[in-house]
C-alpha cells in the first residue's frame, strides 16, 4: 500500500536506528497518527519493547526501512499472503502432518519458510526442539514473538547453506510454478540419515509430465507415502487448490512398500440412491425374464410356417 505523507515524514524525520533497534524521537506523537506509524513498522518486522523503549527488528533495522522509505510503500500482512502464496497451514492438516511425523520429546525439526510458525507451534507442544527459516521480517518477528522455536533465521531458505543435522523437516513450502519441489529437495538434504520429511504439496506432483518426473522418481526411490489431503482442505486459508501430504525418508528404510499415487476420486453415489442388495438383485432377475419372455417371442416368431398364396391372391396359413 501507498504510505501516507505524514506516516512518511516520520519514519523519515524522527526515528533513529541502531542495529536492531530504532527508536521513535521527538514530541510524543498523537495517538491515531503513532497507530499508523506501528502499523508500517510491525508490517516490515518492529515489534514495540516498552522494556527497550524502541522497536526492534530480527535484522537491522536501517535495512529494513530503507526499502520501505525509497519506494513509499509497503507490503501488508493480506498483499504479502497474495505475494508469497502464503497459505497458513489449516489445524487438521497440521494434525495429520505431525502424525506421520512420528515426532517424538527431544527431536530436533526444521521449518523452512515457516510463516507464522503454526507447524513449528505444534512440533513444539510436542516436546521437538524446532528451528525456523523465514523470508520475510515480519513474519520472523511473529515467530519471535511465539518463543515457541529456538532459532528464527530470516532468510530466502533455497539459499540456506545445508546442514545435515535434523530429526524432521516439517513444511508447508510455496506452490507456484513447481517452486514446492525445489523447496522439498532442499530440505531433504537438512535431514539426518535416519531422518524424515513430511510436507504439504500440490496435487500437481501426483501428475506424471515432464516436470514432475525427477522428483516422483525420487519419492520412490526413498520409500516415500503420499496421501491425498480432502478436497478444500486449505478453504479456509484463502485457496481451494487441491494438496497432498508427501512424506520421505532421508534414506530408503528396509522393507519400505513402493510408493502409490493418489488419484483423483469418481464421485460415489449414496446407498440410499443405489438401493439395498436385495432391491438390485430382484430388479436384476426381473429385467433377465423380461429379456428371456422377448427371445422367447423371438424364436416363436421365426419357427411359424411362413403362409402359402392359393390362386386369386388369398393367403392361407
Amino acid at each position: 500500500m501507498r504510505i501516507p505523507a505524514d506516516v512518511l515524514a516520520v519514519m523519515s524525520d524522527r526515528t533513529e536506528a541502531d542495529c536492531h533497534r530504532l527508536t521513535l524521537v521527538g514530541p510524543r506523537l498523537p495517538p491515531a497518527l503513532y497507530q499508523r506509524v506501528n502499523e508500517v513498522l510491525e508490517a516490515v518486522g518492529g515489534r514495540w519493547m516498552k522494556s527497550e523503549g524502541a522497536h526492534l527488528f530480527p535484522v537491522h533495522a536501517a535495512e529494513a526501512l530503507a526499502p520501505v522509505l525509497a519506494a513509499g510503500e509497503v507490503v501488508t500482512p493480506g498483499e504479502k499472503r497474495t505475494l508469497a502464496q502464503y497459505f497458513p497451514t489449516p489445524v487438521p492438516v497440521v494434525g495429520r502432518l505431525i502424525a506421520l511425523a512420528a515426532l517424538e520429546p527431544g527431536m530436533t525439526v526444521l521449518e523452512p519458510s515457516a510463516g507464522s510458525g503454526v507447524i513449528a507451534t505444534a512440533a513444539a507442544a510436542r516436546g521437538a526442539i524446532v528451528d525456523c527459516i523465514e523470508l520475510d521480517p515480519g513474519y520472523a518477528t511473529v515467530l519471535s514473538d511465539k518463543h515457541v522455536a529456538r532459532r528464527v533465521l530470516v532468510a530466502d531458505f533455497l539459499t540456506v547453506p545445508v546442514e545435515p543435522r535434523f530429526d524432521r523437516v516439517l513444511m508447508n513450502p510455496p506452490f507456484t510454478r513447481g517452486t514446492d519441489m525445489s523447496h522439498v529437495v532442499h530440505a531433504l538434504r537438512f535431514l539426518k540419515p535416519n531422518g524424515l520429511l513430511v510436507s504439504v504439496m500440490s496435487w500437481t506432483v501426483t501428475e506424471q509430465t515432464d516436470s514432475t518426473t525427477a522428483f516422483r522418481k525420487l519419492v520412490e526411490q526413498r520409500g516415500g507415502h503420499v496421501e491425498a489431503l480432502p478436497a478444500r482442505a486449505f478453504a479456509q486459508s484463502g485457496t481451494t487448490v487441491d494438496t497432498v501430504l508427501v512424506a520421505i525418508p532421508a534414506t530408503r528404510p528396509g522393507g519400505a512398500r513402493p510408493t502409490v499415487w493418489p488419484v483423483r476420486g469418481i464421485p460415489v453415489r449414496d446407498a440410499e440412491e443405489l438401493g439395498s442388495p436385495a432391491g438390485i438383485a430382484a430388479e436384476i432377475v426381473s429385467d433377465l425374464r423380461k429379456a428371456v419372455a422377448a427371445f422367447e417371442q423371438v424364436a416363436s416368431e421365426l419357427t411359424r410356417p411362413a403362409p402359402t398364396t392359393m390362386p386369386g391372391g388369398v393367403e392361407v396359413s
